[in-house]
């Protein structure tokens, strides 16, 4: 600090040597050294958290993302080589809508099967043959019962069945050498039954 020391007289008429700060009182130069280091470090931290470590995560998950593409490109331009090369209709293929459609057609024939099993059987009577026609929606079944005179009273039960919409059978015959007789019943069905 300087200080100009000045000789002036004192009041009491003895003289005396004075000194006067000209300079106001400033920090010394290692202390404010000090505080700029300390902000320029907290600024390099800050930094690195902020800036560098979002940076660096989103270089690596870019790169990563674009050698995953790059692996996709390539898939995708070989299946293409190949789709090509051997000559696939890519129409053809496509037979989601072919499902959906088929699947409004969908019935029960299980169900529709245990109905019949369950009446021919209360009649002492069996099912030889099932053939079911989804164009026309038709169950034919042969049935052999001993006795010819059951086949009306089964055929009653069977249009007693929710789902059948009309029902009709054969003139019973004699099965060979045994006393069976089968008759061919032919049952329309109604799908949207529940």
């Amino acid at each position: 600090m300087a200080k100009r020391y000045v000789y002036q007289k004192s009041s009491t008429g003895v003289s005396d040597f004075v000194y006067v700060d000209l300079l106001p009182e400033v920090k010394r130069a290692r202390q404010f050294n000090v505080n700029v280091v300390v902000a320029l470090l907290l600024g390099v931290v800050l930094s690195f958290i902020f800036i560098y470590l979002p940076y660096r995560d989103a270089t690596l998950r870019m790169e990563e993302l674009n050698g995953l593409n790059n692996d996709l490109q390539h898939e995708l331009t070989l299946t293409q080589e190949e789709i090509t090369g051997y000559e696939i209709d890519l129409q053809v293929i496509d037979f989601q809508e072919d499902i959906a459609e088929i699947e409004q057609h969908r019935i029960n024939f299980n169900n529709y099967i245990d109905d019949l099993e369950l009446i021919t059987q209360l009649h002492g009577g069996r099912i030889n043959r099932v053939s079911y026609d989804q164009d026309i929606s038709e169950i034919q079944i042969d049935v052999a019962i001993v006795t010819p005179f059951s086949y009306n009273i089964l055929n009653n039960q069977i249009l007693n069945l929710d789902w059948v919409i009309t029902s009709g059978y054969s003139t019973p015959q004699r099965f060979g050498g045994d006393v069976e007789y089968v008759s061919t019943f032919t049952i329309e069905v109604n799908t949207d039954a529940q």
